[in-house]
């Protein structure tokens, strides 16, 4: 059941071919039963142990499947039919028939060769700290996936929707530089699949990048184009000053905060006397909180502000020492041991620029 619902959760419910919302069963002869779904972006193949009479593939409607599954009250299920007509899957006293596809126009995954691919463990972690950052809007497509990248200091993660980045050290070393466009909702969703324990080898075929482990195989679409280049970006920071603080007592200051955040709200960080003073205006009402903080180079002063909702999903990302740096207008680095991220800052909210100018003008007036 485990097996169908991850193949169900692969195949799209509404696609132009009937076959991709499928489910491809194959039964081999070495007693092993394959399940596997697409939906051209990325593709699932699963493998478990079953007992096989007679080997052979069935293509049928992966929702349905899914569904009669479901309803089924025993402790084995016995599934057999002819190709491209209908197929039987029964249960204790219960049996149902549901009809097949043809198999021969169902797309299969293609495999790089297993001496092209290297090891990487902790994917779950990995995306954690990458997919925030990758850019929501279908108008940017390379921006809406991680950048991968494979040498020999280790693995790179790195995601920018153009105005927040995120760059991420890996485990994984190989023999040669390879860097590769991933979609951020493909390694979501390999995300979801396995575990940060889990040791997966990865290579790419060209058009896809392909991760497998025993009885797994995962597959993504990679995208061409053009992504930035992190190193250059946080190398043109010029830092007005560095404080060190806890990324997570920082993260419950800016989440507790901003729970008065509307549309257009921004966060403030307000540095003086080596103390941050986190506060977040909202429509009417306003809430802050205070946090010491330790210098590290220059002399932490000032306003800054922020989008209070991206400033949160940075700072989940993030943990233990944080250090934090001020550049050239605003700009806000968050730097652990294996996570860096970049946020741009943002103007003070319209509503407070107007607040400002009302005393100036009533001064004037009664000047007149």
């Amino acid at each position: 059941m485990a097996l169908a619902k991850a193949a169900e959760s692969i195949a799209p419910g509404k696609a132009v071919m009937d076959e991709l919302r499928c489910v491809l069963l194959e039964a081999g002869e070495d007693n092993t039963l394959t399940m596997a779904a697409t939906n051209m972006e990325v593709a699932l193949e699963r493998r478990m142990q079953a007992q096989v009479r007679e080997g052979g593939s069935l293509l049928m409607g992966a929702k349905l499947f899914v569904g009669m599954l479901s309803l089924l009250g025993g402790e084995t299920v016995t599934i057999q039919g002819e190709d491209g007509r209908q197929a039987q899957i029964a249960s204790g006293t219960c049996c149902y028939t549901i009809p097949l596809l043809p198999v021969s126009r169902y797309p299969r995954m293609e495999i790089p060769f297993p001496e092209d691919t290297v090891a990487v463990s902790n994917i779950p972690h990995m995306a954690a700290r990458t997919v925030f950052a990758a850019a929501e809007s279908e108008s940017k497509p390379a921006m809406q996936c991680v950048k991968l990248t494979f040498t020999s200091d280790g693995l790179k993660a790195v995601s920018y929707d153009g105005s927040r980045l995120a760059a991420a050290k890996g485990d994984s070393k190989g023999n040669a530089s390879v860097s590769m466009l991933m979609p951020a909702a493909s390694l979501n969703k390999l995300a979801r699949l396995v575990s940060n324990k889990d040791e997966l080898d990865v290579g790419t075929t060209g058009k896809s990048v392909v991760f497998t482990k025993e009885n797994f195989m995962f597959s993504a679409r990679l995208l061409k184009g053009q992504h930035v280049d992190s190193d250059l970006l946080l190398g043109s920071v010029q830092s007005a000053f560095t404080i060190l603080t806890d990324a997570a007592a920082l993260y419950d200051a800016v989440s507790g905060v901003s729970v008065v955040a509307d549309e257009d709200s921004a966060l403030s960080l307000c540095f003086a006397d080596n103390r941050i003073q986190v506060r977040c205006e909202g429509e009417g009402c306003s809430s802050s909180r205070e946090l010491e903080v330790v210098a590290l180079s220059g002399t932490p002063e000032g306003k800054y502000w922020y989008n209070p909702r991206q400033l949160a999903q940075c700072l989940g990302a993030l943990g233990g020492t944080l250090m934090l740096e001020i550049g050239q207008n605003g700009v806000l680095i968050l730097r652990t041991d294996d996570l860096v991220c970049l946020q741009m800052a943002r103007r003070k909210p319209a509503r407070l620029r107007v607040l400002e100018e009302k005393p100036e003008k009533k001064a004037a007036k009664a000047a007149a």
